[in-house]
């Protein structure tokens, strides 16, 4: 889910929704103050990852609001987020729905909508929706992105190419101008040390005990030194991680690094902690991967071109979905050179309700504009877009298969 346009529900942050009676339309009745309550208390919720207590909070919020009169679009989208977060989809497009009945030329409501019916696999009714959040002005990206997603999914991938053009385009030109956050040093990187795969990482986040995960993880451990043997494996982990499991890894040559989140931090804040080999001082090189993706020969012919290059740093983009200006499991560069996670984080805005998806927003907001000019973007479907350059021509993949993909499918269910 995302905002839409220049309104909605995601306010400057989300965890101290603040300004949320402001955003009530001009010449609306004032929320009483039981109202206001839940609202935070419903965002609340949701942003300690808790949607049981907002999905709760924010039903009363829509019943208060009823009863007293003082309906508004932000509420309807608020509630149909959470229900997207809880794969609670015909909930949330029913919300959605119930909203437009009341607010039938709220864009936000309309991107939303498609973003569910996506979701849904209603393919027809996201682009109708999609279509529609234009129609009443919206300029969000998020609206390029599902019209990408359901046109290839449909099978009009020219349509869906336009569309990622369009959504790539719409964010670098809402984040490309924005001040950097570092300064890549002048002249070219340093040499590659194939000699040295102490400092050059390969960088993985990792809680919990899906198979999804732990599967090709460990995969990627046991094929490392045979595709990768110049750079070192190291996973970002905490305590939820079957110890077994991690003994399988060390014995793989796997660098372990036990992490933690504060109490009250959704689940997701530890995708960022991948991100920690950017600024570690002993990591020369490294690239940032998903730990439900395989490592490729394509993967690995195309960062043999970023090592040859002139370039800092590297990005790819192998599928439809791949429309972020930087994917947050498909990137690397030179090391030293950007701040922290956790600096990165004090520098992100909370420019939309936080997901998932927050090391993709914080890439986005934070990163791209420091190495927008000084990065190899390596692009299968959308090229030329933002600079970006083919593949080189070794390494293909079978159709249908793609870098960053989740490749869990492709192994037995005996692993």
């Amino acid at each position: 889910m995302s905002s839409g346009g220049s309104g909605g529900f995601f306010g400057p942050s989300a965890n101290v929704p603040t300004g949320v009676a402001s955003s009530i339309a001009s010449g609306q009745r004032q929320a009483p103050g039981g109202l206001e309550t839940l609202r935070l208390a419903a965002r609340d919720a949701y942003a300690k990852g808790r949607l049981a207590d907002a999905t709760e909070a924010q039903s009363a919020v829509l019943a208060m609001a009823k009863a007293a009169g003082v309906q508004q679009a932000d509420d309807f989208l608020f509630a149909g987020l959470v229900h997207y977060a809880a794969r609670r989809f015909a909930d949330g497009i029913g919300i959605l729905r119930e909203g437009l009945g009341l607010s039938p030329g709220s864009a936000s409501l309309h991107e939303n909508l498609a973003v569910l019916l996506l979701a849904a696999n209603d393919m027809a009714g996201s682009i109708a929706s999609c279509q529609a959040a234009l129609s009443f002005g919206s300029v969000s990206p998020t609206v390029h992105d599902c019209l990408c997603e359901a046109y290839q999914r449909t099978g009009r991938t020219d349509l869906a190419v336009a569309a990622g053009r369009s959504a790539l385009e719409a964010k670098d030109r809402r984040f490309g101008g924005a001040a950097p956050l570092a300064v890549i040093p002048a002249g070219s990187p340093p040499t590659f040390n194939p000699g040295r795969p102490e400092g050059s990482v390969i960088s993985y986040a990792l809680w919990g005990n899906l198979p999804r995960y732990h599967v090709p993880l460990l995969e990627n451990a046991r094929i490392r030194p045979h595709l990768f043997p110049e750079w070192t494996i190291r996973v970002y982990h905490d305590h939820t991680v079957d110890p077994a499991y991690l003994a399988a890894l060390t014995n793989h040559g796997v660098e372990l690094r036990p992490m933690g989140l504060p109490e009250g931090v959704p689940a997701h804040r530890g995708l960022l902690w991948r991100f920690e080999a950017i600024a570690d001082p002993t990591v020369r090189r490294f690239l940032i991967r998903d730990a439900d993706s395989l490592l490729t020969v394509k993967e690995r012919v195309a960062v043999d071109a970023w090592l040859q290059s002139d370039f800092h740093f590297h990005a790819m983009r192998d599928w439809y979905t791949h429309t972020d200006l930087l994917l947050a499991g498909m990137w690397g560069g030179v090391g030293g050179i950007l701040p922290t996670p956790a600096a990165l984080l004090r520098a992100y805005t909370f420019w939309r309700m936080e997901t998932d998806h927050i090391d993709q927003d914080v890439l986005s907001e934070t990163v791209w504009p420091t190495i927008r000019g000084n990065v190899l973007i390596h692009d299968s479907i959308f090229v030329p877009c933002l600079g970006s350059v083919p593949f080189p021509p070794f390494g293909a993949l079978p159709p249908g298969r793609h870098i960053g993909e989740n490749a869990f499918p492709l192994f037995s269910k005996s692993g």
